[in-house]
């Protein structure tokens, strides 16, 4: 277990963050539930500052929280923190992607790398407002894919899956202030 959490911070070591970590209590009753709030709540800011916003969901007595990081304004980098005694509680990833830029529309080699190596499910929410899954084991783009798309010519990006409702709608995620207050 120890290993595990510092392959995390190793693997994500070269990356900023400047926050400390919040904790939501496990007010949830699905993973989903508690990635939507996270990101309901981080998204509009991480569009305004441009900035990403990282955390864990973890369950706790059959309910679900999250934890979340700040990062570095314009870095489109993170890392997080996961304390060995807290690492079997973690189900999953989600982070924001910041501003209206074309690649923080995708999920990152290393969004795809943190999700294969410790066999969970990574979110992401971005400026679209959409709310996207990679789950391990997905495809990922070839380098010649991910050029074509604008990214850097190497493998590891991902488009992942819309995250969808009960009805099978796709999950939408608040982008600006005045959806929060509406």
């Amino acid at each position: 277990m120890t290993n595990r959490v510092l392959g995390l911070i190793a693997l994500i070591a070269s990356l900023s963050a400047t926050a400390a970590v919040n904790q939501s209590g496990a007010d949830y009753f699905t993973v989903e539930e508690a990635v939507i709030a996270a990101a309901d709540a981080y998204n509009p800011i991480s569009i305004q500052e441009d900035r990403e916003y990282m955390g864990t969901i973890f369950r706790s007595n059959n309910r679900y929280g999250y934890t979340v990081t700040r990062g570095s304004a314009r870095a489109n980098s993170i890392s997080i923190r996961v304390t060995a005694e807290s690492w079997d509680d973690v189900v999953a990833f989600w982070h924001t992607h910041g501003n209206a830029a074309p690649n923080n529309r995708y999920f990152s080699r290393v969004d795809t790398e943190t999700a294969e190596r410790f066999d969970k499910p990574f979110y992401l929410a971005d400026y679209t407002g959409f709310l996207k899954v990679f789950r391990p084991g997905q495809n990922t783009m070839t380098p010649f894919a991910a050029r074509r798309l604008g990214l850097p010519g190497e493998r590891g990006y991902a488009t992942g899956e819309f995250v969808r409702n009960q009805f099978n709608q796709t999950v939408r995620i608040n982008t600006r202030f005045s959806q929060i207050c509406s």
